[in-house]
């Protein structure tokens, strides 16, 4: 297991903690059975994602997992909209772990809950006090490099509520029902989806830059002797020093970037994926 600092976990219980979150979030959260997950969005009213959530049902409750830096903003801005609605909203000390175990391995017995995450192998774990994980920092990034290399980007303050799902790639991460009722946002996420007007996509490129760009910074991207504009949603740092960086552009997807542009520095790209 490695302790991933990056994230943070909330528990939503009640009577009434599914519906609320099926009705605050882009995902069909009550069409969840006990020990499923989904991802899904936490929009704004123009729609843009406050947050990135993994969903997990346990019976009754919900755990929640979201980036740790947006936590406390998230669940009190839900407060506000409990209204009579019986759900306790609560952020919990667990730790948040990346679990690899075998495919015949049964998950130890002493964490507080495992959690798919769906279209992978790989697992959450819920960690209560006194049970440990890795603090290591390589396992880390590689950690995060997997989700970017799935177009999981948790998002930070400085790109919350700056772009669509569409804009993020996460309709293929499943955290948009188009078939489900009204949420924060849904009009103006739905019509973006039917009109196909989303002229902004996400795109991961892999390089070698002396100064790593850092979230919102502008880069230029290189295809067929053009410069494209993107903006930087995310980055992990590899062990050999190479970068990968999450972008959203609006640079058609099938062209073949080549080379990127940051603080007057040209660098070949290397890697693509996404």
């Amino acid at each position: 297991m490695v302790k991933l600092t990056y994230l943070s976990a909330v528990r939503f219980s009640g009577t009434d903690a599914g519906s609320f979150l099926h009705n605050q979030l882009s995902a069909d959260v009550l069409g969840l059975a006990s020990g499923e997950s989904t991802f899904a969005c936490y929009c704004e009213p123009k729609g843009r994602v406050l947050a990135l959530m993994l969903v997990h049902r346990v019976d009754g409750d919900y755990h929640v997992i979201l980036s740790s830096v947006l936590a406390n903003a998230v669940t009190e801005r839900l407060k506000v909209y409990r209204m009579r609605s019986r759900v306790d909203i609560e952020i919990l000390s667990d730790t948040v772990a990346g679990l690899i175990t075998a495919d015949d391995a049964e998950p130890a017995s002493d964490l507080a809950a495992v959690i798919s995450i769906p279209g992978s192998t790989r697992q959450l774990a819920l960690l209560p006090t006194g049970v440990s994980a890795a603090t290591d920092a390589i396992a880390l990034e590689a950690w995060k490099h997997a989700d970017l290399q799935m177009g999981i980007a948790w998002l930070s303050p400085e790109t919350s509520g700056e772009f669509l799902p569409q804009m993020l790639g996460f309709e293929q991460l499943g955290a948009v029902n188009y078939r489900k009722g009204c949420y924060p946002g849904q009009e103006i996420v739905a019509r973006t989806h039917y009109l196909g007007k989303v002229k902004r996509h996400p795109r991961l490129l892999c390089c070698r830059l002396a100064v790593v760009p850092k979230p919102m910074d502008k880069i230029n991207v290189f295809a067929d002797g053009q410069a494209y504009e993107a903006v930087i949603v995310d980055c992990t740092t590899a062990q050999d020093g190479s970068i990968c960086l999450l972008t959203v552009t609006r640079m058609e997807p099938e062209l073949n970037a080549v080379e990127v542009e940051y603080l007057d520095e040209t660098a070949a790209i290397f890697e693509l994926a996404g």
